[in-house]
């Protein structure tokens, strides 16, 4: 008798299982067909900017500086993307540093 009571709670333990199985991967799809549509890369976008509009001005700023240096001349595109590499680890390492994140262990 203890037998087939463990087997059936087993059996609906698996049922469950399969289910929340099934479940999650429809949850799955629908992520990834709104991962994938066009406008919710631009609504996110949006609501980037509009949540952190220091560093979208930065970012604005710094592709405006590679968009005109390519305009100029466009083989120095490398020396530009490494000027702005420098200055972006220049603005880490300060915003670091005035956060206190260099004292955690």
């Amino acid at each position: 008798m203890f037998h087939q009571a463990e087997i059936a709670r087993l059996q609906k333990q698996k049922e469950l299982l399969v289910l929340q199985s099934d479940v999650r991967r429809r949850l799955l799809a629908v992520d990834w067909q709104r991962v994938r549509a066009p406008e919710s890369w631009l609504n996110e976008g949006g609501n980037l900017a509009r949540r952190h509009p220091l560093w979208t001005a930065v970012l604005a700023a710094g592709v405006g500086m590679l968009a005109v240096e390519v305009m100029r001349q466009p083989g120095a595109v490398a020396g530009v993307i490494g000027r702005l590499g420098r200055l972006g680890s220049l603005v880490l390492a300060g915003w670091k540093m005035f956060r206190g994140e260099n004292d955690k262990p």
